[in-house]
């Protein structure tokens, strides 16, 4: 499985329209099995999770490993899954 790094899009991540873009620049270099690192990553919106961890975990029948997630990405992410029926992951 390859880890997708978000820090490089930066530490606070919200909006749907900055999480459409993001999840635009990275789904050409996406191969499966892929997981999200989070390590960096100070907050995330739902709106912004929406756009780029639903349709990845969709990709891979609803599964999606995370790591490096720290409380407030992990509630953010348990919303989202609980919302789209996902399972996800944490790993270390």
């Amino acid at each position: 499985m390859t880890f997708y790094s978000l820090k490089e899009f930066g530490s606070i991540l919200t909006g749907r329209e900055y999480g459409k873009t993001v999840y635009q620049s990275i789904q050409p270099k996406l191969v499966s099995p892929i997981g999200l690192d989070f390590g960096g990553v100070e907050t995330m919106g739902s709106s912004f999770g929406d756009e780029v961890v639903v349709p990845i975990a969709q990709s891979q029948n609803g599964q999606i490993c995370v790591r490096n997630a720290n409380s407030v990405v992990s509630a953010c992410l348990m919303d989202i899954a609980d919302e789209n029926k996902l399972t996800i992951d944490h790993v270390k």
